[in-house]
């Protein structure tokens, strides 16, 4: 509930000079949560009246209830409509998926609003790893949030990436292990290397991975049944209001239904405010013993 000298807005400001981020109120006594470099894009919620800074007392609020004050940041640009969700889908999502560029202020605030588990960009091909992969998953557990790691697969040899993300995730009992197939222009990994891919992350862990991917696995599988691929969990990527499954699964795992604006508290998401959002349809003692099976 918005309190006094407060009013509700929903979009993003951009900082224009380096600016404190202060928490628990609009002064310039509030403790500092951490310093603002220009050009840092910044989830807000609302406009408050606080103390003055140069003759400006307006200042903008977060969902986690830290400001920042606005004489430091360029203009308000307004949340776009919401997508409509599928029918019957919650609010909150049980699981978002992440990388370098999605920004994160408070993963206990997530894990509070009924987010259940993250899953994290780890690597790509045989060399590409995300820098923010080790802190933001001390953060995550911390928080009591379940975590994964996932990997984009490339046309690059499938042995040399499984040594990639292995080395840079150390994905322990508890880590989730996705390959994310889709599709990628001029570097794009083959049915077969995404088969060679999954095979040797079994022969390494001794448990399957789960298989992020849309139209692409639809696309090459056609209509025929594949035993191999349908024994792995699917994550199915698919923007609308109905999941629609290819023949070797009979429903999905987890269901990525949009990456529009963000509805996360903690989690403000990537320039424009969006985030993946993934629905799992079971109970959260399911998804947690599920988890990296």
């Amino acid at each position: 509930m918005a309190g006094a000298g407060t009013t509700p807005i929903s979009g993003t400001v951009r900082t224009t000079t380096l600016v404190n981020l202060r928490s628990g109120a609009p002064r310039t006594s509030a403790p500092v949560v951490r310093k603002l470099a220009p050009g840092t894009t910044i989830a807000v919620t609302s406009v408050a009246v606080g103390d003055p800074v140069q003759g400006n007392a307006l200042w903008y609020g977060t969902a986690e209830q830290n400001f920042v004050w606005s004489g430091g940041c360029g203009a308000l640009q307004p949340a776009p409509a919401a997508p409509v969700a599928a029918a019957g889908l919650p609010r909150i999502p049980a699981v978002v998926d992440l990388y370098h560029r999605n920004s994160v202020t408070d993963f206990a605030a997530a894990r509070a609003a009924g987010v259940l588990g993250i899953i994290h960009k780890a690597t790509t091909g045989t060399s590409g790893r995300d820098e923010l992969y080790d802190d933001r998953r001390a953060a995550a557990t911390k928080a009591g949030l379940l975590w994964g790691a996932y990997h984009w697969g490339t046309a690059l040899p499938p042995a040399a990436q499984v040594e990639n993300l292995l080395a840079w995730a150390k994905p322990d009992d508890r880590t989730l292990i996705a390959l994310d197939y889709e599709p990628s222009p001029n570097n794009q990994m083959t049915l077969d290397g995404a088969r060679e891919f999954l095979e040797r992350i079994y022969d390494k862990l001794g448990r399957r991975a789960v298989l992020y991917s849309g139209h692409l696995i639809k696309e090459q599988l056609g209509n025929q049944v594949d035993p191999f691929f349908g024994a792995h969990r699917l994550w199915l990527a698919q923007y609308s209001g109905t999941a629609v499954v290819q023949r070797s699964w009979n429903s999905y795992w987890l269901w990525q239904y949009s990456d529009g604006p963000t509805q996360v508290p903690g989690i403000p998401g990537d320039a424009a405010g969006g985030v993946d959002r993934n629905h799992y349809a079971g109970s959260a003692e399911q998804l947690a013993a599920e988890w990296a099976s």
